[in-house]
């Protein structure tokens, strides 16, 4: 038979898209109302094919934001420029598989989960035996459960590198992008670069100057718990934003967002990791419990709905820096002054500040007006702006009035050595934000600056000045 006569059936989750249309649906209803998400096993009780339809119902999801396998569109666009018969065949909903169809402009024909039939599997490879025969069509999937399609058809193509062994003897080929491997994924996507963030536990440490091996273990501990917390918050928070990273420019490229972490594996892994830090918690300090849990709820609460909220984000992103700080003081007993809450509040106050300035700056070089899924225009650069250079400078008031303040008399032998950090802060804060004005800071300031030689030049000479003063 000519080829051209054979159809191309090609499957749609985890194949033609780098996700899965059931999870995109669950995390879409998430997203719409949390609090909902007790219906979800009342929904398993209606089988597979109710559950999906149920999912669908309430959500509008947006084709053009999926994750398509470049290679894999390339090819179908060539065999249907050969005059091939191309059929998307799939156990997603019905509806959302046709949006998908419409979208590309590549398919005949769609078959898909619907009228109580889930089609997956051997649902699957009955329906396409008995409109195309056996042999009669060629097809490419993803997983085990396109082991009885793949036996029906005339070749059997798979978007995984290691081939399928079929019972006829034959192997699947390779046919589609090659796709990372899910640990290197997962570790990335709990984005342990941001751990540095935690390293303000230490502070209550260093600011009390208890530098002893019970305090040190103390704040690791805290360390620790914040780490996994906040890579169970990174996980839910790039789960529920998927649909809105891929528009972005750079966020697109997230492990989720690009499809690389199934949604799945992340929703499981996200309260995995939050249980283990608060089990730590409780097994270590009933206060760390508190502040861990704290930042916790917090940090869920700023990844479903304060994020999206004016002027709230911000604050809420400087009150998790000074939590990081609590944690620190819960974790080792040690009371924090209000010389070190204040300047805490107020620097990362300003990076906060500083991060949404950045956004804002490169939206509008790229010709934009908003950011998707954000509460801010780029008419709000120039105000957010103004609040952040004066949050910066109201930050480094703070330092100088601690430097006069009783406290530094008792903790520090040579005082005068620290007003050395005064001029270092105007310099550091003052350049960093006329960079952020030029568009030049492109990522998370924190991280920027544990990249930026000159920072940590800054940073350094600080750490010197502190302790020429101790001596």
């Amino acid at each position: 038979m000519d080829s051209q006569a054979i159809p191309l059936v090609v499957d749609l989750d985890g194949t033609l898209i780098l996700s899965d249309l059931l999870w995109e649906s669950v995390v879409l209803n998430l997203r719409h109302d949390l609090g909902g998400a007790w219906r979800l096993p009342l929904w398993l009780a209606r089988g597979k094919a109710g559950f999906k339809e149920l999912a669908a119902a309430g959500i509008e999801m947006d084709p053009a934001a999926l994750p398509y396998d470049p290679a894999l569109l390339a090819f179908i666009e060539q065999e249907r420029r050969r005059g091939r018969r191309i059929v998307l065949a799939t156990g997603a909903q019905r509806r959302l598989a046709e949006q998908v169809a419409g979208h590309l402009g590549l398919f005949d024909s769609v078959v898909a989960t619907g009228d109580g039939i889930n089609l997956t599997s051997h649902n699957k490879a009955g329906h396409l035996e008995q409109v195309y025969g056996k042999g009669g069509y060629d097809y490419i999937g993803n997983s085990r459960a396109d082991l009885p399609v793949w036996l029906g058809a005339r070749h059997a193509y798979s978007v995984t590198h290691r081939p399928f062994r079929l019972a006829d003897g034959r192997d699947t080929e390779f046919l589609g992008t090659r796709r990372p491997g899910l640990a290197g994924a997962l570790l990335k996507a709990m984005r342990p670069r941001q751990w540095l963030k935690n390293l303000l536990v230490f502070l209550p440490m260093l600011a009390g100057h208890r530098l002893d091996g019970a305090t040190f273990a103390a704040s690791l501990v805290a360390f620790l718990a914040f780490s996994l917390c906040a890579s169970s918050a990174y996980l839910l928070n790039d789960a529920l934003d998927a649909q809105d990273d891929r528009a972005h420019p750079v966020k697109q490229r997230r492990p989720i967002a690009s499809g690389a972490l199934p949604l799945g594996l992340a929703l499981f892994a996200s309260p995995l990791l939050a249980a283990a830090a608060l089990a730590l918690c409780a097994w270590f300090d009933p206060v760390l419990l508190v502040a861990v849990v704290a930042y916790f709820a917090t940090t869920v609460a700023y990844s479903l709905h304060l994020k999206r909220l004016l002027m709230v984000d911000i604050v809420t992103l400087a009150i998790l820096y000074t939590l990081r700080v609590l944690g620190g003081s819960a974790a080792t007993g040690i009371v924090p002054s209000f010389w070190l809450l204040a300047f805490s509040f107020f620097i990362f106050l300003s990076l906060a500040l500083l991060k949404r300035h950045s956004e804002l700056t490169n939206l509008q070089k790229a010709g934009k007006e908003k950011t998707r899924g954000r509460g801010y225009t780029i008419a709000d650069r120039t105000p957010v702006g103004i609040m952040g250079v004066n949050a910066a400078f109201i930050a480094v008031m703070v330092v100088m009035l601690y430097f006069n303040s009783d406290n530094v008399l008792v903790l520090y032998e040579n005082p005068n050595w620290l007003l050395g950090i005064l001029p270092l802060l105007v310099f550091w804060l003052g350049r960093l934000w006329i960079l952020s004005f030029r568009g030049q800071v492109n990522e998370d300031p924190v991280l920027y600056v544990s990249k930026d030689m000159t920072s940590l030049a800054v940073l350094a000479l600080c750490g010197a000045l502190v302790v020429a003063a101790t001596r």
